[in-house]
């Protein structure tokens, strides 16, 4: 069996602000701020790796408290009701 690493997700710098829901300028001033690896481009474009913005962000959201929280309150539902739902809405 061959291992092979995980490809590495570059993000442009729209991409990086649709992710975290904040604009093309302010993703821009985060690279001038060197607040995140970055790649540039010979065209003068960045790319972003993905696991290093999230990696770069700080805060008081707690995501395992969250998604527990989500698991409690959905642990009822079967994946046959979730197809069902899912085709319902087609």
């Amino acid at each position: 069996m061959t291992l092979t690493a995980p490809r590495l997700q570059l993000l442009t710098v729209a991409q990086a602000a649709s992710l975290l829901n904040v604009s093309d300028r302010t993703i821009r001033r985060w690279i001038e701020a060197k607040k995140f690896p970055y790649l540039k481009l010979p065209s003068g474009g960045y790319r972003i790796p993905q696991t290093s913005l999230l990696a770069s962000l700080s805060g008081t959201y707690d995501l395992g408290g969250a998604r527990a929280e989500l698991d409690e309150r959905f642990a009822d539902v079967t994946e046959e009701q979730v197809r069902a739902a899912m085709a319902d809405s087609e």
